[in-house]
C-alpha cells in the first residue's frame, strides 16, 4: 500500500507539501535524561505531566519511570520552545520516548520527527566534510533524500523510518550541520531518484577502490540501476588501500561460532567481477568452513577489514595479514568517488549519472 502511495507522489505533478520523516536516535535500558527550555511533556492521549527538575527517564518492565515516579502510558510527547539535547546531541523542539521490550528486556525507544529537508542537511552534513565540492554534496543530499523517501515507505508500520547509524544513514542531529551542506540540500530541494516510477535504492559508501560493486554481488539482488561502475575517482581516500594484521586467537574467537575449533588458515575461494572476495574458505585442524566475504568482514570487524576489496590474505606467524582496497560495502555511490568527480568539473547530475545508471531524476515536491 505505501509503494502505491509513493508512485503516486514520484509520478504526478510535484506537491507542494514536504515530506516528514522519523529517526531513531536512542534506545535506552537504563535512566536517561532530556533538557532543553520550556519543556511540555504529554502522554499519547494529550495528558500533560508536570515533572519537578530535569526530566529524567527510565524503563521499567511495567512502563515508563518520570522522575522516578511511574506514569499509565507506554507513550511520552517531549516539546521545547527551542532545542533539545540528549546524550551529547541537540534535536530541533520534539523528542517522543515510547517504551517496548527488546529481546525480552525492557527499553525507551526515543525518536526524532523532522522535516527531510532538514533531515537531508543533517545527514550531508554528517557523512561528508564541510569544505569537499558542493557539487559532490548536492550529490549526497539528492542520494540522501532518495534513500529517506525509499525507507520511509517500506517502514509505514514501525514507530521510525531510520536509525541514525550506519545501519540506515548516519545522523548527529543539528550541532553538525553546515552552511554548504545546507546549500546542498537547497539547490536539490525535493529531488529524488527514481525507475520505474519508484525511488531507487540509493545505497553509497565511502570509498569503492576503483570500481563499485553491483547490488546483486553485493546483496544477491539484482537492481538495473546499480550494475556496478567505473569510479578510479576515490584514489584520495585515506583508505584506497589498507592492511590489517589479526592474530590467531582474534580470528578464532572471531570464527567461533562457525568453526568451533582454532583458526589455521583462511583462503579466498571466489570473487565476484569487480574483485572483491565472494567466497572464503576457514580452515581448523580437523574441519573447515566456507562462509561470504561479507560475513568474514562482519565476523572480524568492519574497523578492521575495511571492505571486501581484499586483495591478498597471508598466514603469517602471529596470525593473518591482509592487503585490501576502498571502504565499505561498494554498493552505488562512492563518497570519495563523487568528490573526485566533483574536484574535476563534474555536475551532481552527471555524477548520481555514473553510480546510479538508468536512474532519472525527479522532483517530489
Amino acid at each position: 500500500m505505501g509503494w502505491v502511495l509513493l508512485v503516486a507522489l514520484v509520478g504526478a505533478a510535484p506537491a507542494e507539501a514536504e515530506q516528514m520523516v522519523r529517526i531513531a536516535v536512542g534506545r535506552f535500558r537504563s535512566a536517561m535524561s532530556i533538557a532543553g527550555p520550556g519543556l511540555s511533556v504529554e502522554t499519547g492521549d494529550g495528558t500533560r505531566l508536570h515533572p519537578h527538575g530535569p526530566l529524567v527517564l527510565a524503563p521499567t518492565k511495567r512502563g515508563i519511570l518520570v522522575g522516578g515516579k511511574p506514569v499509565d502510558t507506554d507513550l511520552l510527547r517531549i516539546r521545547s520552545t527551542g532545542d533539545l539535547t540528549l546524550r551529547g546531541h541537540t534535536y530541533r523542539r520534539e523528542l517522543e520516548v515510547s517504551h517496548r521490550s527488546f529481546r525480552g528486556r525492557a527499553e525507551l525507544l526515543v525518536v526524532h520527527p523532522l522535516p527531510l529537508e532538514t533531515y537531508v542537511v543533517g545527514i550531508v552534513s554528517s557523512e561528508l566534510p564541510h569544505k569537499w565540492p558542493l557539487e559532490a554534496l548536492k550529490a549526497q543530499a539528492v542520494a540522501a533524500r532518495t534513500y529517506a523517501v525509499w525507507q520511509k515507505y517500506r517502514r509505514l508500520e514501525l514507530p521510525y523510518h531510520m536509525e541514525s547509524t550506519v545501519l540506515d544513514q548516519v545522523y548527529h542531529g543539528k550541532q553538525r550541520e553546515s552552511d554548504l551542506a545546507r546549500t546542498a540540500a537547497e539547490q536539490t530541494r525535493g529531488i529524488v531518484m527514481t525507475h520505474a516510477r519508484r525511488p531507487v535504492q540509493a545505497y553509497f559508501h565511502a570509498a569503492c577502490g576503483g570500481r563499485t560493486e553491483s547490488a546483486r554481488a553485493g546483496w544477491g539482488n539484482a537492481l538495473p540501476y546499480l550494475p556496478g561502475s567505473p569510479c578510479r575517482k576515490c584514489n584520495a581516500a585515506p583508505r584506497y588501500k589498507w592492511s590489517a594484521d589479526v592474530s590467531a586467537d582474534d580470528m578464532t574467537k572471531a570464527m567461533g561460532h562457525v568453526l568451533g575449533e582454532r583458526v589455521t588458515d583462511v583462503v579466498v575461494v571466489t570473487r565476484t567481477k569487480t574483485g572483491r572476495v565472494a567466497k572464503v574458505k576457514v580452515a581448523g585442524p580437523g574441519k573447515s568452513r566456507t562462509i561470504t566475504g561479507g560475513d568474514l568482514r562482519r565476523l572480524v570487524g568492519y574497523t578492521k577489514l575495511w571492505s571486501t576489496q581484499i586483495d591478498s590474505i597471508q598466514k603469517t606467524r602471529a596470525g593473518f595479514h591482509f592487503v585490501g582496497r576502498g571502504a565499505g560495502h561498494g554498493v552505488g555511490m562512492c563518497q570519495w568517488g563523487a568528490r573526485g568527480f566533483a574536484e574535476a568539473g563534474t555536475p551532481y547530475d552527471k555524477i548520481l549519472e555514473n553510480y546510479y545508471p538508468g536512474a532519472v531524476l525527479t522532483r517530489m515536491y
